[in-house]
């Protein structure tokens, strides 16, 4: 019966995971987010998100986000941007603009990939965040990756800091939650044991004992509601738990590939 229920809980997770996932597409607005796509220099079926939602079959304003991707072409495929995005150490998606401007594009991402990669600019890039692309020339690398590491140490440092903090406050969350599932599932089998005891004693009971069988039926009846009240509490807990626990898992992974990386940045 527990394989049964349990079977019965993960189909019921998958359909609301599913659910809620496309209600959330549905919210998107499909123009802007078309147009982030092309600013970002991807292609549409390349796009995490708009292929999870095509996977729950959401409904997507397909002719909203070709227009929003049209126009993020338009502002990705001009001079400014192509300076911007060479400056920012990122690479330019040339197959995404078309005609003869294309040289002039690569010239003014050129310039941009230069300045990035400028040795003043080393400790504000690593600190940034963003990991280093292998972009820079290599003139220019070597003067460049030296400041870009002492800003990628300061800023791999804060990152361990501060993974280290949110798994503490996990751990309490955790603990937390646990001990209230421990408590409800425990009061939950009590409830259905008191259950099951109760419509033992019913069908023992005679037919014509119709007051002693009303006692009986009244009480089950209180039961049931309490037992499907407390069942459906137990399957949220239990899914907020999962939830905390991947998330836990994922802060985890990131503090070790943090750690790790730390040595290399000396």
């Amino acid at each position: 019966m527990r394989i049964v229920l349990l079977g019965l809980l993960l189909l019921n997770l998958t359909a609301c995971a599913s659910y809620l996932k496309r209600k959330s597409c549905e919210s998107i607005n499909w123009f802007e987010h078309g147009k982030q796509v092309a600013l970002r220099g991807e292609w549409l079926n390349s796009d995490k998100t708009l292929n999870e939602c095509r996977k729950v079959d959401a409904d997507i304003q397909e002719s909203q986000l070709d227009l929003g991707f049209k126009n993020g072409m338009q502002k990705y495929c001009t001079g400014p941007n192509a300076y911007w995005t060479g400056k920012n150490g990122d690479f330019f998606s040339r197959d995404l603009c078309e005609g003869p401007q294309i040289q002039t594009l690569l010239q003014e991402h050129k310039k941009g990939v230069r300045d990035y990669c400028d040795k003043t600019n080393g400790q504000t890039a690593g600190s940034s965040g963003k990991k280093y692309q292998n972009i820079c020339p290599k003139e220019l690398e070597v003067a460049f990756l030296p400041e870009y590491r002492k800003g990628r140490k300061k800023y791999v440092q804060a990152m361990i800091t501060n993974r280290e903090s949110d798994l503490r406050d996990l751990d309490i969350r955790l603990q937390t939650k646990r001990m209230q599932l421990s408590f409800d599932r425990g009061r939950l089998d009590s409830l259905q044991s008191e259950f099951s005891s109760l419509e033992t004693q019913r069908n023992l009971t005679p037919l014509e004992n119709s007051s002693e069988r009303g006692y009986y039926e009244s009480r089950m009846s209180s039961l049931s509601s309490d037992i499907s009240s407390l069942r459906s509490r137990v399957y949220s807990q239990e899914s907020e738990v999962n939830s905390l626990e991947e998330d836990r898992r994922k802060k985890l992974q990131e503090m070790s590939d943090f750690k790790s990386e730390l040595p290399g940045l000396d």
